[in-house]
């Protein structure tokens, strides 16, 4: 016997050998050889009858196991159709050569299909995998399920694989039955319950509650669940996981109904939000459900979110997002970041990848807002790669260059100095910002965003003010500068790059512009915002113009919805593509347009839409993210034909699943 096989498989007799030779060497030395050497024999004796009485239960147990294998390998015995499991031995492609009649009764049967079926399985699985498995696979049979374990055999030159099934079908059932029964938890939200109220007479609202709620409960009718009402605007459902599976596969049709639902003859307009939560127990479930509410709320509401994991499912979400008119979160925000800028020691403000006007001139914003409380404050910024050059370039011209840094000066900064306040702008999604390593750097970060609440948002912001109803986060900014009272005057390099953000997001004030937007830009116009200068900065040079104009040209309608390839190199390719999508709409019978081009490695999709498309969802399905009406998305290793084809296909597949949504929206 080796020694490591004596190590591993006498590791205490080992132990108490070697105690014993110590105390052999003991008596020895204390003047009684002749003791210890009867002792040593003693020693040598016992061990080497454990080793030999060990090594027999070896030989024993392989020559059983030899046996069986031996007698499986036999084509012609018996014992294989009288072994008490049922047997199959099959090739290593998994084709099937023999069964055992067990396997016949219990297993496959009468049913010719199930042989078949059993063998593309295996094939599928591959039979290395199968009997590489110390635990067993489950297979799944003629709707039965079984635990199969394998070894390898051989006849001759030829190798086969001899499987043992145990039926486990009743164990599954259970297992299936518990999961199924596992909590869920589900809390809606009516979105709109203020707007309603301030619309209609308290007897009239509450009409319109009580019809909303006998919706609910109507469509809670056919599953065994809890509800309580927590509010007058919330609910809380409590079921069993496949009630709430049922739910996911109705794709929450209530949303459609409450969205249809109308009161005196008229469309109330009232959404639901649905925050779907599962879990090992009722406090996960309600974290969980939690968590997907406040997802659904922030992409804008009017949509169910399901949460298992760390995973979002989105269901709904056609309708545009809820506006807000209470500017009292703007106050508590503006109170606190006035706070956090007077106790930090240096400002950066950092914007998402490629900025554009929006990020741009809230990072000037924020970046005055420090300025007034005479912090050292920095844009982070590659100018390079900016689509908002011509601000970046009056800033200069205007002797403040000092604000902007670029990425690789601020890493360098921040690594030496403590106490660093990041304003995170017009992005809240942890893999857009320009520089995640700068991110990660910052002792404190606030976010502040206006795109629908994605999977990957910053989750260890101080603030995070995030305004899916805003038009921009140049109107969130602005907001921010009335309610703090230590500023000074604005400057109108300030005024202008937050009424560029504002323009560049509402399209001239045509998209998403609410009450709110515009008095925003009436305090920026009181500040002394030039729209002339404003516009100005929006201004192209005759190649980037013409360029823009053969994207167009190059258009073609699919579905409502122009699509685009710009397959030439250009400098800007960036924002001339972005301008093409933004042309694309005026024309007559477009929803929504999509303008592919190539950006170093990567397929690019800038999307844009007036409302009846939700771009958001379908560049979220590439990969990307974005608004309701503006998103783009990144696409590594692929072509322009197989993007394209993408996007067509995500167009089709939206369509007919919002078929009947987009005509009650109407």
């Amino acid at each position: 016997m080796k020694i490591k096989e004596i190590l591993r498989n006498f590791p205490v007799f080992l132990i108490a050998a070697a105690i014993a030779l110590i105390c052999i060497i003991i008596t020895a030395v204390k003047g009684s050889p002749l003791f210890a050497l009867i002792e040593f024999l003693l020693l040598v004796g016992v061990f080497a009858a454990t080793i030999i009485l060990n090594k027999s239960i070896v030989t024993k147990k392989q020559n059983i196991l030899n046996g069986v294998s031996s007698s499986l390998n036999f084509w012609g015995s018996r014992e294989k159709n009288n072994f008490p499991l049922p047997v199959v031995l099959c090739k290593k492609d998994g084709s099937i050569e023999w069964f055992n009649s067990l396997f016949e009764e219990q297993v496959a049967g009468s049913n010719s299909a199930a042989y078949s079926e059993l063998s593309e399985t295996l094939t599928n699985m591959g039979t290395d995998a199968i009997v590489d498995s110390a635990n067993g696979v489950t297979i799944e049979c003629d709707g039965k399920y079984f635990s199969v374990f394998s070894h390898r055999a051989k006849k001759g030159n030829e190798e086969y694989i001899v499987m043992y099934f145990v039926d486990c079908t009743k164990y599954r059932n259970i297992a299936d039955e518990f999961i199924k029964t596992r909590p869920a938890m589900v809390i809606m939200t009516i979105d709109n319950i203020a707007e309603i109220q301030q619309d209609y007479r308290e007897t009239d609202c509450a009409a319109i509650r009580n019809g909303i709620e006998k919706i609910i409960e109507e469509w809670l009718s056919g599953y065994p669940c809890y509800l309580s009402k927590i509010s007058d605007s919330k609910f809380c459902i409590v079921a069993e996981k496949q009630d709430a599976d049922h739910m996911v596969e109705r794709k929450f049709d209530i949303l459609d109904t409450v969205r249809s639902y109308t009161y005196d003859g008229k469309y109330v307009g009232a959404t639901l939000s649905i925050g779907v939560g599962n879990g090992s127990d009722l406090k996960e479930c309600e974290d969980n459900a939690k968590l997907s509410l406040d997802m659904a709320l922030g992409r804008g509401g009017d949509q169910a979110v399901l949460r298992t994991k760390d995973n979002y499912e989105f269901f709904g979400g056609i309708s545009k997002s809820i506006e807000s008119t209470n500017k009292v979160k703007s106050r508590i925000v503006a109170s606190a970041l006035s706070e956090l800028i007077g106790g930090c020691n240096t400002v950066y403000v950092m914007g998402h990848r490629f900025p554009d006007f929006d990020a741009t001139g809230a990072a000037l914003g924020i970046a005055y807002i420090a300025r007034s409380f005479e912090k050292d404050v920095f844009i982070v910024t590659d100018e390079d790669k900016s689509m908002s050059k011509p601000l970046l370039e009056r800033v200069k011209a205007e002797g403040l260059g000092e604000l902007i840094m670029p990425t690789a000066d601020a890493k360098q900064k921040i690594s030496q100095t403590k106490n660093n306040l990041l304003v995170v702008v017009d992005t809240h999604i942890t893999n857009f910002v320009e520089n995640k390593e700068i991110l990660d750097a910052c002792d404190m970060v606030v976010v502040i965003d206006h795109h629908r609440k994605a999977v990957d948002y910053i989750k260890d912001a101080v603030i995070f003010f995030h305004d899916p109803s805003a038009s921009s986060t140049s109107e969130m900014v602005t907001e921010l500068i009335e309610y703090i009272p230590d500023t000074d005057e604005m400057d109108n390099l300030t005024a202008d790059a937050l009424m560029a953000g504002i323009i560049l997001d509402t399209k001239n004030f045509i998209l998403r512009s609410t009450p709110r937007t515009f008095e925003a830009a009436a305090f920026l116009k009181s500040q002394d915002a030039d729209t002339i200068r404003v516009k100005k900065l929006f201004a192209n040079d005759i190649e980037n113009h013409h360029a823009r104009n053969r994207i167009i040209s190059g258009a073609k309608k699919y579905r409502n919805c122009a699509i685009a390839v710009a397959d030439e190199e250009c400098a800007d390719i960036r924002m001339i593509s972005a301008q093409a999508a933004d042309e694309l709409l005026n024309i007559s019978g477009v929803d929504a347009s999509f303008v592919i081009f190539k950006l170093n490695d990567m397929i690019c999709v800038s999307a844009r839409s007036l409302g009846a498309v939700n771009v958001q969802v379908l560049m979220e399905q590439l990969g990307g993210g974005g608004h309701q009406t503006m998103a783009a998305a990144q696409v590594k290793d692929s072509t322009f034909e197989k993007v394209t084809a993408d996007v067509m296909h995500n167009i089709e597949n939206y369509r007919e699943n919002n078929k009947q949504k987009e005509v009650q929206t109407v």
